[in-house]
């Protein structure tokens, strides 16, 4: 895994696509990228075109699946830049989910996937979504986790489609703040899980 710090949307997506095609090239084994965004608001391809009409808020239309949603401080993102260990792109999206619910579990949080589509809630409330891009076997975007955020950003879009109050975050879930090198461990813990896809 490596740590990329803070970034703007944009420098990571360009990176990010420029890794994908070394790997295409077998230039590159792929690599699991931990960072956090500057404010940015993605929208995916099943995002409404009533959801993107808000000229108040940029909205950046990107190549993952899903809808509109809210990046950044507080919030860790894990891009697994890497060749998905089955071709099934399902099973891909359960086993970023069951990545999800196991850093969720090492806080003693007990979590479930999303019932109608991808995340990783906890009781009723959505800690972390996914969204993916899978081109020649090769993943790009994942997951990202609420650690400790201000979720007054996402009460400006749909996240994921949904409405805006089901969003939180570890810290609020535990009822203290959680630092995000507690979060980034557990991720680095899980991982293996990951990139097997069980």
């Amino acid at each position: 895994m490596r740590d990329l710090g803070r970034r703007p949307f944009a420098d990571v997506h360009r990176d990010m696509v420029a890794l994908l095609d070394q790997i295409h090239r077998r230039e590159s084994p792929g690599e699991v990228w931990l960072l956090e965004h500057e404010p940015v608001y993605t929208a995916g391809r099943a995002t409404p075109a009533n959801e993107l009409t808000d000229d108040s808020i940029e909205i950046l239309l990107i190549e993952r699946g899903g809808k509109v949603t809210f990046h950044g401080p507080g919030q860790l993102v894990i891009y697994p830049i890497v060749r998905l260990p089955h071709r099934d792109v399902r099973r891909w999206l359960r086993a970023l989910e069951s990545f999800g619910m196991a850093i969720c579990e090492r806080f003693g949080l007990e979590a479930h996937p999303s019932a109608d589509g991808t995340g990783v809630f906890v009781g009723e409330r959505k800690v972390a979504s996914i969204g993916v891009h899978i081109k020649h076997w090769i993943n790009l975007h994942g997951i990202a986790v609420n650690v400790d955020m201000d979720l007054g950003f996402f009460e400006c879009v749909r996240p994921c489609g949904l409405d805006p109050r089901v969003m939180s975050d570890l810290s609020r879930e535990l009822s203290r703040k959680v630092n995000m090198d507690e979060v980034k461990e557990a991720a680095r813990s899980a991982l293996p899980g990951l990139l097997t896809g069980e």
